[in-house]
């Protein structure tokens, strides 16, 4: 009777695969709210500004929205939503807002604050 070794067994080579963690779980919660139609997944969004603006989830384009327009988007409401005025220049800033459950409407306005500062800002309403 032949006595192998376990330093002579031959072992098959590792296969690893790149895997998210807690992926599984997260696709099962949005499966649920998009199987029970819940309104918390749509943002209503509101240009009251006479500038075209790129809208931006967590850096992602969603979209462009027209002076006077108002969009609705379906979108997971965690991180961030941002704008910025569509014509390229030096001076162009982005507006942000954090996004939880509660927010449902978006707002970007334009205010004045004295006769040469122009204020372009962007609230929840």
């Amino acid at each position: 009777m032949t006595i192998k070794s376990p330093y002579e067994v031959e072992t098959p080579p590792l296969k690893t695969l790149p895997q998210r963690s807690g992926g599984w779980f997260r696709n099962l919660q949005r499966r649920i709210k998009l199987a029970m139609r819940g309104d918390d997944e749509e943002l209503e969004l509101e240009n009251k500004t006479a500038v075209t603006w790129r809208v931006y989830h967590d850096y992602h384009q969603l979209g462009i929205i027209d002076a006077g327009e108002r969009l609705t988007f379906r979108l997971n409401k965690q991180g961030s939503l941002s704008a910025r005025p569509s014509e390229d220049g030096d001076g162009i800033e982005y507006l942000v807002i954090p996004l939880n459950l509660r927010v449902h409407r978006v707002h970007i306005y334009h205010r004045s604050m004295g006769k040469e500062l122009e204020v372009y800002d962007m609230r929840v309403a």
